[in-house]
């Protein structure tokens, strides 16, 4: 005799203050998740009035990563149970406790079918519950899943079905390192949800840092959303912007997280280029279809986080864009149209590819795309060995798979074929489906991303050089008959760039700066199958040495100005208050015109090495904010003959000054809600470093 019984474990919510932690809400139960919500809900309702939630005042609920822990009960399991996989589990429970029953593949089976009724019911009860409660008060939903290797059984493509706007998360991550391949999977689980259903917006959870208090700049934070960007997110939500007092600076946190985007950060006067760069991409990836030739089948038995666990997944296509699809979307998303698979959201796609853990694969994936084949589909991939279902019939998964692998490499199905390769690109190429995006060959480390977005009038593509170093590669993109240009974010301009037209791909020489991203877009007509332009050659042409007079900042610690003969880091000052400053330093100096050099011709400025982010005004007039490297602005119309003034305005990170105020014996400048730095942690590099030059286009 064998008693089973369950009780809860205690679980709370949190983060939260004292008054708000309770018992976490059964998430498998849509009647206790639709009573908590309204609950929630109607005190928010009491306190602000009706009129402030749903097109007014609040709009939005984000339903944040899955961080609860594991459940594996609830009151109606058996019930539930017996409706998903269809038939009785009681005689099977003791399987749950280690027991055989009947043999170890009939008990394995029941433990398949028990977690995938788990990671049901968490998608339905409790992601479907929020969105239609969320509905019914006129809000939008926005909902992450999974994440990072969360412990909770789930399919994390299937949670975020039910969502409004499918979102992900991306953590920072130190320079030089790479992001957890989690957050990858992630993202492109987010933007495949996205696509497959018609939702045009994917958001992420941004920029997050851990254990990093204050220490990104924007040009430290570029490499980050740009990854965003290239991954399919095309709605940033920046973790996190806590309200501050104007009266402690740096301010409030939530404990070691979030990337400090308030209006203390020391740069939050100079944020308008870096906040335009990513409204701009942001803009640019909402405009259009998304592009994506294969529809990659991820498997039944675990969510996209998990199989990215190790790393990226191996198979991935490079020259084709992908979106990930699970068993919902096999079953109830994808149809035949002619040779393509398209779903009711607008998504269309060349084939679908059996990778992940599509071995085994249960029978009603198989049936459908038996089905998918027949009416004109390619399906490319090995033959599944069986099913990992109790409820499945083995002799007719048998039959069926005999049916579509019979034929050795590649077997007609109906008006489609089954090609049995796991040599995706291989198999397409042989289709006579063309590369999407390529590049010449160059080190093999080389890693540039694409994002292709279907415009009314034409193409888009975003490319992002994931290296801390420049590249020159010849990009050939699957678009005839259009002229390109390159569109930056940064700068919000457009400009031509040489091209020819072969072999039904347009051939485009690219100069990528490290880390750079841009637009590749194709909407003029081509009047021409080739074009070359010459692309202006930066020349130094004289130094600005100075001497500076330097202000700073007041109430920072750092006296109130100084005088430089040459420019240095301020991190390396012998005065403690210069040395650990931290806020805006104002550089002015005056310089003449070298000879040669004439008023209304083309010059940039260039502040060579920066900490962190820098205004220039030159004669009295801003001419630009410079961010990132190079840090470079144009001065064409604001220099002129004789006497010419110029400020820079730096502003660094409040790193130092937190390292300063742990001195023995320093005067107290910051505040904080939480430890940040010891007394010996390594201090950035601040201020205006130079060398500052003049370089003239050739």
């Amino acid at each position: 005799v064998l008693r089973l019984g369950y009780s809860l474990e205690g679980a709370t919510n949190h983060p939260a203050t004292k008054e708000a932690t309770g018992l976490e809400a059964d998430k498998l139960d849509g009647a206790a998740i639709r009573r908590d919500l309204e609950t929630y809900l109607g005190m928010f309702t009491q306190v602000t009035g009706p009129d402030l939630i749903g097109k007014h005042g609040v709009r939005a609920l984000v339903t944040d990563s899955i961080e609860a822990g594991p459940a594996n009960w609830t009151p109606a399991i058996l019930t539930d149970f017996q409706k998903l996989r269809g038939y009785d589990p009681r005689p099977w429970l003791p399987a749950l406790t280690g027991v055989l029953v009947g043999d170890r593949a009939q008990s394995d089976g029941f433990l398949y079918d028990w977690r995938r009724t788990l990671a049901e019911l968490i998608a339905s009860q409790h992601y479907g519950t929020v969105a239609n409660v969320a509905h019914e008060h006129g809000l939008t939903l926005y909902g992450e899943a999974l994440e990072d290797r969360r412990p909770m059984l789930g399919d994390d493509l299937a949670m975020r079905s039910h969502t409004d706007v499918p979102m992900a998360a991306l953590w920072s991550y130190p320079a030089g390192a790479s992001p957890s391949p989690t957050y990858l999977g992630d993202m492109r689980g987010a933007a495949s949800v996205a696509h497959v259903y018609g939702q045009n917006l994917v958001a992420a959870e941004s920029m997050t840092s851990a254990m990093w208090p204050w220490a990104f700049a924007p040009h430290d934070l570029k490499r980050f959303i740009d990854l965003e960007f290239a991954c399919g997110v095309n709605r940033p939500v920046i973790h996190t912007s806590v309200h501050q007092p104007l009266d402690k600076p740096p301010g409030l946190s939530l404990l070691i997280f979030g990337q400090y985007f308030t209006r203390l950060e020391t740069w939050a006067e100079m944020a308008g280029p870096w906040v335009d760069y990513m409204a701009r991409n942001a803009f640019m990836l909402q405009q259009g279809r998304n592009v994506a030739d294969v529809a990659y089948f991820i498997g039944e038995e675990g969510p996209v986080t998990e199989l990215y666990v190790e790393g990226a997944l191996k198979d991935l296509p490079k020259a084709y864009a992908f979106d990930f699809v699970n068993a919902d979307m096999v079953l109830s998303q994808l149809r035949s149209e002619g040779a393509d698979l398209t779903t009711p959201g607008g998504a269309r796609y060349r084939t679908i590819y059996l990778g992940g853990t599509s071995d085994p694969m249960t029978l009603p994936v198989l049936r459908r795309l038996a089905a998918l084949a027949e009416a004109g589909a390619t399906v490319i991939g090995l033959a599944p060995k069986d099913s990992p279902s109790l409820a499945d019939d083995p002799a007719a998964f048998a039959a069926l798979v005999k049916r579509l692998w019979g034929g050795g490499a590649v077997t007609p199905v109906g008006h489609g074929r089954v090609v049995a390769s796991q040599d995706l690109e291989g198999s397409l190429r042989k289709l006579g489906i063309a590369p999407d995006f390529t590049y010449a060959a160059g080190p093999a480390d080389r890693e540039i991303l694409f994002v292709h977005r279907r415009l009314s009038d034409g193409d888009a593509y975003f490319v992002d050089n994931r290296k801390d170093r420049p590249e020159r590669i010849e990009a050939r993109f699957r678009v005839t008959g259009k002229t390109p240009e390159i569109w930056r974010a940064d700068t919000g301009r457009s400009e031509p760039v040489s091209y020819r037209i072969e072999n039904g791909e347009t051939a485009v020489p690219l100069e990528m700066a490290p880390y750079d991203s841009f637009f590749v877009v194709f909407r003029k007509p081509a009047k021409a199958r080739a074009a070359s332009v010459v692309e202006p050659a930066w020349s130094p042409t004289m130094t600005v040495k100075g001497p500076w007079q330097v202000a700073f900042q007041p109430d920072r610690g750092a006296p109130p100005s100084t005088h430089f003969t040459a420019l240095a880091p301020l991190n390396e000052n012998a005065d403690p208050g210069i040395k650990y400053f931290s806020g805006t330093a104002s550089y002015r100096t005056t310089f003449r015109l070298a000879e040669g050099i004439r008023p209304r011709q083309r010059l940039v400025l260039d502040l060579g090495k920066v900490g962190d982010i820098a205004q220039v005004s030159v004669n009295g007039a801003s001419v630009g904010t410079a961010w990132k490297a190079p840090f470079r602005v144009d001065v064409s119309k604001a220099v002129r003959r004789g006497a010419n003034t110029l400020e820079v305005r730096v502003a660094d990170l409040w790193v130092n000054r937190l390292i300063g105020d742990k001195q023995p014996g320093a005067q107290k400048v910051t505040f904080t809600a939480a430890p940040t730095y010891l007394p010996d942690a390594p201090l950035r590099p601040a201020g205006l470093i130079g060398p500052v030059e003049l370089l003239t286009a050739r």
